[in-house]
Parts: structure tokens; sequence; C-alpha cells
């Protein structure tokens, strides 16, 4: 795990391209129950771009994401979203894509 005073990391376009879709406020379900949903994403419907797990599994060994755990009809899912170091990182990476 990144310690919150490590370097921000540089991710790829795609990468920021989702950053950007969760800043937005966005979130994503991954399935973490063992059961015929296991890894299943959900939530990525809105998401206009292209979007691969190691996307997110990049995300989240950068320490860019939040997981909470939470239970839909006994099914245990993880809610994805960004934590206020990716917030901080690609609310910096926007400001250098517009100037």
């Amino acid at each position: 795990m990144t310690s919150p005073s490590a370097p921000m990391p540089k991710l790829t376009d795609e990468q920021q391209e989702f950053g950007q879709w969760l800043l937005q406020g966005n979130s994503l379900f991954l399935c973490s129950e063992i059961c015929s949903d296991f890894g299943k994403v959900d939530g990525i419907e809105t998401f206009n771009g292209h979007f691969q797990k190691r996307t997110l599994f990049r995300l989240k060994r950068e320490g860019l994401l939040t997981e909470t755990t939470i239970f839909e009809m006994g099914i245990r899912w993880q809610k994805l979203s960004l934590n206020e170091r990716g917030k901080q990182l690609l609310t910096n990476s926007e400001v250098k894509a517009h100037a």
C-alpha cells in the first residue's frame, strides 16, 4: 500500500479518463462473494470510455481508491470510489490538461 506522502503516480490516458469519470461522483461495485457473480463489475454502464479491470487494479495499487463493503441480498460487493488522494491527483491532472 502506498503512503500519503508517496509521489503522485503518472497515469495513462485510459486510467485518467476512467479516474475523471470517478471524479464526477461515480462508483463501481465489484462482487467479492464466491458465487456465480464473483468478479462481476457493476455500475460501469454510464462510463463511455474503454474499461479494463487492470485500470481498476492500477488505481487501487496506487492508493487512489477507497473500498466499502456492502451486502445486497446476502451477496458481498466492494463499492469502489476515489479517495481524497485520487481526487487531488485527478483534479490537478484536469487543470494541467486544460491549461
